[in-house]
């Protein structure tokens, strides 16, 4: 399928405005996305609850979409309202006992080291793994897998962008008994998913999935949904129910989620996934052509960091000249979506050798 570049850029008018390379903090909005939210109040809300089967039909129709991105059976996907919250229930959920290793890299996002401090405080052990080099991250957390019971990790880093081996790590989980959760939102919509090969992936739509806040896809396996006790109880989850989901969901939100995820279906997964391939690509060798050190390695899915004496000052003085990336720790991350362009990624590397010549 051929890719319309001009025609996806007219849906995207903040990008006649600035050269945002920052996907991977916060996607930006279609043109028409706001209608996609009205239609809840117009359309369904607007009836009281004679509207209940129009919304309540929205939740299957986004299982079934997000069950053909993330190759799952669709009855798996439910609904949060962040990756947190997401990762907070299942691990108040899961069942531990005294002693059970939880492991995790050790620059995890501060959210996955939330949850497993709070796994912690019901009585596991946390085994944090240090990564002696990015190209190694997947390598490294598995040896450590082969001895645990919960295994936490991000598919995709959010510093440094590496892209982990899920296929190893679901392998090393499974023969060592133990549950594969992944946070995934640094991924879906950025790159190929099988979420099929964790116990548990979740995340957030507003960032690669381009759908606003206040609504995380939440994916758990028969494997281990049989084995969770929700504390966060309700009416959508009465006991002995192990659903998570424990009220209403998002429902705007939801309604969005399902015109994104629509929209990206009509350009074709494949074709984001390659046109993010394409461009990472270019933003690599872009950058390796003004001689600037990548920390991102070749196992990546949209993100490219690089190495940065000062990140949050080079991160202000590209914008000041009219490009978005972002500062992460001692990295300079840049993400690129599928709505960017070469020559947004040519801009931007100009302005950066421009800025280290300025510096030197």
């Amino acid at each position: 399928m051929s890719f319309d570049v001009e025609g996806v850029r007219q849906q995207f008018p903040y990008l006649d405005q600035r050269v945002y390379l920052n996907t991977a903090s916060t996607g930006i909005s279609r043109r028409d996305a706001g209608q996609a939210a009205g239609r809840f109040f117009d359309e369904m809300y607007s009836k009281g609850f004679d509207g209940r089967d129009l919304w309540r039909s929205v939740i299957a129709d986004v299982r079934d979409q997000v069950g053909r991105m993330a190759h799952v059976p669709a009855e798996t996907v439910g609904f949060a309202g962040s990756t947190t919250e997401a990762l907070n229930r299942l691990a108040l959920a899961l069942p531990v006992s005294p002693g059970d290793r939880v492991v995790l890299c050790d620059d995890e996002f501060p959210s996955v080291q939330a949850v497993a401090r709070l796994l912690v405080a019901r009585g596991a052990t946390l085994v944090p793994v240090a990564v002696p080099e990015e190209a190694m991250r997947t390598e490294a957390l598995a040896a450590a897998a082969r001895d645990s019971r919960i295994v936490l990790a991000s598919h995709v880093h959010w510093e440094t962008g590496t892209k982990l081996d899920l296929a190893v790590l679901s392998r090393v989980s499974r023969d060592a008994g133990a549950f594969l959760i992944v946070d995934g939102i640094q991924a879906l919509g950025a790159t190929p998913v099988e979420a099929g090969l964790a116990d548990a992936y979740v995340g957030a739509v507003f960032k690669w999935l381009i759908s606003g806040f206040g609504l995380a896809v939440s994916i758990v396996a028969p494997r281990l949904a049989e084995e969770l006790i929700p504390v966060m109880r309700g009416y959508a989850n009465p006991e002995p129910s192990r659903e998570l989901g424990y009220s209403h969901v998002n429902y705007p939100g939801l309604v969005t989620l399902r015109d994104s995820l629509a929209y990206l279906e009509r350009i074709g997964w494949n074709v984001v996934y390659e046109r993010n391939a394409v461009l990472r690509a270019h933003l690599r060798a872009s950058l390796r052509d003004i001689g600037v050190e990548l920390v991102t390695p070749d196992a990546a899915a949209a993100i490219t960091s690089v190495a940065c004496a000062d990140p949050q000052g080079t991160a202000e003085r590209l914008a000041a000249r009219g490009v978005s990336v972002e500062p992460r720790g001692r990295f300079l991350r840049v993400s690129p979506h599928f709505y960017n362009t070469a020559a947004d990624i040519d801009r931007f590397s100009e302005i950066l050798r421009d800025l280290q010549k300025e510096q030197s």
